[in-house]
């Protein structure tokens, strides 16, 4: 097991973590054509950044991983003065890509030997000339679709991760796809426990879940309080579910949140803090013991992002 990780402003003991939010963003400057359709992308006011992230840190927050990937308008400048300024948080940055859909055309016509060896020497050397490392890899597939774009963004990650032992976080859309993302990294060899499946709690199917924990995967639950993927009240009975079936060493929890409606500093909701303040006082009210959700928060992430394989 990896003993430190690398963070916005330097390494970190994986021991000194605390309260995990596995997948958030920050800071997003979108590509114009994305920016066009939807302005609500559009995370670019730092002070409001600032704001929403002392707030999470406030609530016990200490440690966020900027999910924010180079064909989603990452900017590791702005996330650096941002972490400056609240320095009590760690924070963790992404390479790879997010998803067929937002990928621009220079994504495609990037050879793919060298998108592998851009995101190696962005977990090795640095991104850019700032010498912040990525610690973490991300790709994604499309709803209900494994098509060669996606398993190509797939292959990108694992290839990525085969040289250097970085983890893998992928985009499942509206939670379909992760057994086949499974099983596609498994034949390009990466294993199980060296990925965690973003935004499963969408499709809330227990025998789905249970066979991707038993196999060892990590399970990415980041909806909470956004009402439009279904009501909190299903996904903390689902949690409980899946906990009292033997699964709670296996679930992540975030809020990727990542729109200016969903913050409280650009006057939406339901914020960044909303895990931790509103979300888990509900799984303690349903029975879920502090044990429990000490894994969720803060062992699990640990045992993720170290490459602890139990």
């Amino acid at each position: 097991m990896a003993r430190t990780i690398s963070t916005v402003l330097g390494e970190v003991s994986v021991d000194d973590l605390g309260i995990v939010d596995y997948h958030e963003h920050l800071h997003v400057v979108p590509p114009a054509w994305l920016h066009r359709l939807d302005p609500d992308f559009a995370l670019s006011d730092e002070e409001k950044s600032v704001e929403e992230l002392a707030r999470w840190a406030g609530a016990g927050g200490r440690t966020l991983i900027e999910m924010t990937a180079p064909d989603f308008g990452r900017d590791i400048a702005a996330v650096r003065r941002i972490a400056e300024r609240v320095p009590q948080v760690h924070i963790l940055v992404t390479t790879g890509f997010n998803r067929p859909w937002y990928m621009g055309r220079w994504v495609y016509e990037l050879d793919e030997a060298e998108a592998i060896r851009r995101a190696v020497r962005e977990i090795t050397i640095g991104i850019g000339g700032t010498g912040i490392r990525a610690a973490v890899i991300k790709a994604g597939t499309e709803y209900n679709m494994l098509d060669e774009p996606g398993r190509r963004l797939l292959r990108i990650a694992a290839a990525a991760h085969r040289d250097t032992g970085a983890p893998i976080i992928t985009h499942t859309t509206a939670g379909t796809m992760g057994p086949e993302q499974v099983a596609y990294l498994s034949e390009q060899g990466v294993a199980p426990h060296r990925v965690c499946l973003s935004h499963m709690d969408r499709n809330l199917d227990f025998e789905v879940h249970a066979a991707l924990a038993r196999a060892g995967v990590f399970l990415g639950y980041d909806c909470a309080g956004k009402s439009k993927y279904g009501p909190d009240s299903a996904r903390v009975a689902f949690i409980r579910q899946m906990m009292d079936a033997g699964y709670g060493r296996r679930i992540l929890l975030g809020n990727d949140l990542g729109r200016p409606s969903y913050w409280v500093s650009y006057g939406g909701g339901p914020g960044l803090d909303y895990v931790l303040t509103r979300f888990v006082p509900r799984l303690r009210e349903a029975g879920v013991p502090e044990a429990a959700i000490q894994d969720f928060l803060v062992n699990n992430p640990r045992r993720f992002l170290g490459g602890a394989a139990d």
